[in-house]
């Protein structure tokens, strides 16, 4: 493989133009890779070109670089789809993208990049990755931009994912930057809005996603409070999240939160505010970047969304890849099935999945 050549995962959109010229500028062989997860229809339901495979082949041809189109269809649907479904239907709130990154976007990715002939590959992420020669590790640090940080994405790459990728955008502090040097090459892609929520959830609608695929995702069940009385229905968990208010669809006074949600019983339970806080979380799956294993109690800041508030919190270590995290003071609606991720200062020194809350 050539260390001078990059592919550049060429979405149509502002950053991975931005990038690939940048790239180009600094002087790598540049080609673009513009992946197709899934199938876009038009109003009369035939498959259809994706237009941001359009607008790349575009970009492509203004920088002069090689374009390739590759078609991940099928391990996304197994993977990153596959997960989404099961998630949703067990009352949990998961993050496609953390699992979109590690295997398709810098998995699959990464070996198409390779049978081309391309050593590196790289995004329009806006993040830093950093090669730290005393710990012999590379490192994740957030980007600049407070909003559009991207490193929180990225906590469950490993050493062999972070060594071959690229991040031009890392260094930027602002996405209006971006999009000035956007427009000096394609003026239409710079006006381009920001891609917002699940790629391949049309309409951001999850719910009609689900409801489509499952027959289980709108079955009605009951709303229960702490006494285990009834005091309502619901229309289908895959509509709730932990610490919801709005949307209920009962009366109540005082106003009730959604707590837990019971898969298996097809129940939510719905309390207080108070009751939606938790002293800390359980966390599979997790991965660290400045070590291999944790050894000892750490603290840390924490987030338990994308675009949640940094928690102090410390983490501990417990079997089969799995931490504890205790929050210093209570947090409010922590949901099963999203990332946790821990930070010192602007690193990500790693991340999981959160599989249960710590009540008290």
């Amino acid at each position: 493989m050539n260390k001078n050549k990059v592919a550049v995962g060429l979405s149509g959109g502002v950053d991975s133009t931005a990038a690939a010229y940048l790239l180009k500028r600094e002087g790598y062989d540049v080609i673009g890779i513009t992946m197709t997860v899934f199938k876009e229809y038009d109003e009369e339901g035939n498959i259809v070109e994706p237009s941001f495979i359009r607008d790349a082949k575009r970009i492509a041809k203004i920088l002069d670089i090689p374009h390739y189109v590759v078609d991940y269809k099928g391990i996304f649907e197994e993977t990153v789809k596959k997960e989404f479904i099961e998630e949703y239907l067990k009352g949990r709130t998961p993050n496609p993208c953390v699992t979109c990154n590690r295997i398709i976007k810098y998995g699959k990715l990464i070996e198409t990049a390779h049978s081309l002939g391309a050593y590196y590959i790289a995004t329009g992420h806006y993040a830093n990755i950093c090669y730290d020669k005393e710990l012999k590790r590379y490192r994740i640090f957030k980007g600049i931009p407070e909003r559009k940080d991207q490193a929180y994405n990225l906590h469950s790459l490993s050493q062999e994912q972070l060594k071959y990728i690229l991040l031009p955008l890392g260094k930027f502090t602002s996405k209006e930057e971006v999009r000035k040097l956007a427009y000096k090459i394609d003026p239409l892609i710079a006006k381009k809005s920001d891609s917002t929520g699940i790629c391949f959830i049309p309409n951001e609608d999850h719910v009609s996603y689900l409801a489509k695929i499952s027959s289980d995702a709108l079955k009605s069940g009951n709303f229960v409070d702490r006494t285990g009385k009834i005091v309502g229905k619901h229309k289908g968990i895959v509509r709730y999240t932990i610490g919801q208010k709005r949307g209920l669809g009962i009366n109540v006074n005082p106003p009730m939160f959604v707590v837990h949600i019971d898969s298996e019983k097809n129940e939510i339970l719905l309390g207080d505010d108070e009751d939606t806080y938790s002293m800390g979380l359980i966390a599979k799956n997790v991965n660290f970047t400045i070590f291999d294993e944790l050894k000892e109690e750490i603290k840390v800041k924490v987030k338990v969304c994308q675009w949640g508030w940094f928690l102090p919190a410390s983490v501990s270590n417990l079997e089969n890849g799995r931490v504890k995290v205790l929050f210093d003071r209570k947090e409010r609606a922590v949901a099963p099935g999203q990332a946790v991720v821990f930070y010192h200062g602007d690193e990500v020194i790693g991340g999981g999945i959160i599989e249960s809350v710590i009540k008290n």
